[in-house]
């Protein structure tokens, strides 16, 4: 198989972080991925020194570099950076950023039912936006639950406040879609990769198979995955379901069987190193069933 551990070395730009091509500007997504991946190395170093150079006052992360707006990709950050117990302060000041941002809650009781007849949501929830200020959605909801899991603050009010998000953003077929589960009458349908990240950030929190929500979104991740056809889906798809401790069939060898001969997954650092995780994924369970539906 080819090395994507050296793709990903190769790929590493003079500044210490990665993007999404070789050669390309680095971002903060793509580094803290890659960091995720990496064991110790001079490499994983200067890639921490990258984040670290790119916080902001106020705790928070942009994008890039040239972003000075601190917004979603902070959860990404801490996370990353929650590994290293040189980064303790600045993992603290974005702990910090990360609880006190929030999306918009609509208390009006009239808005409120109008968008509930439209949508089929509790918009009294907060949760977390991709910019401050913005209404919340699944994806930076679920990174910041796995942000702030990762530095312990799992019990926090506001991970709470994630997780009730979660579930009642979920889609009748089980999984998550970016946000919204309903439009009118019409169902919206789950992604692969919406759904893997929202179980991710659940079990990152303590949720377990127990939560009956939990079985529908696990057999639809499980079915999806099944026939899945990219790499994106089939590396968070896997890395889901492996760390849930269940099964993941062919979906492996379809998954290896896109790697490019240069190691990497579509030349993407950042795809490479999802794809390089799902692959390392510890089973913090092994015998979790999905249990039939009554």
């Amino acid at each position: 198989m080819p090395n994507a551990i050296e793709f990903l070395l190769r790929a590493q730009n003079p500044d210490g972080g990665w993007g999404y091509r070789l050669g390309g500007m680095s971002y903060v997504e793509p580094t803290a991925a890659v960091l995720l991946a990496l064991s110790d190395s001079a490499a994983r170093a200067c890639g921490r020194d990258f984040l670290l150079a790119l916080q902001h006052a106020d705790g928070g992360w942009g994008i890039a570099a040239p972003d000075s707006e601190s917004g979603w990709m902070t959860a990404w950050a801490v996370r990353a950076l929650a590994d290293f117990s040189e980064a303790r302060a600045a993992v603290a000041r974005g702990v910090e950023w990360l609880l006190a941002t929030e999306g918009q809650r609509i208390t009006d009781p009239a808005a409120r039912q109008t968008i509930h007849t439209l949508f089929r949501i509790d918009a009294t929830l907060g949760a977390w936006p991709w910019q401050p200020g913005d209404a919340a959605w699944v994806h930076p909801t679920a990174l910041a639950l796995l942000a702030l899991a990762a530095t312990g603050a799992r019990d926090h009010a506001r991970v709470r406040d994630g997780v009730a998000y979660l579930y009642d953003r979920a889609c009748p077929d089980g999984g998550w879609n970016i946000g919204n589960p309903w439009m009118l009458d019409k169902k919206i349908p789950a992604t692969i990769q919406d759904t893997a990240i929202a179980l991710l950030a659940l079990r990152a929190v303590g949720v377990t198979e127990d939560e009956g929500r939990m079985t529908k979104a696990l057999r639809y991740l499980r079915d999806a995955i099944a026939q899945a056809q990219t790499s994106a889906e089939l590396a968070w798809g896997i890395w889901a379901l492996e760390d849930w401790g269940l099964g993941i069939g062919d979906s492996l060898t379809r998954l290896n069987a896109l790697q490019r001969a240069d190691g990497s997954w579509e030349g993407n650092p950042f795809l490479t190193a999802i794809a390089w995780t799902s692959q390392k994924a510890k089973r913090k369970t092994q015998n979790v069933k999905v249990k039939p539906e009554t």
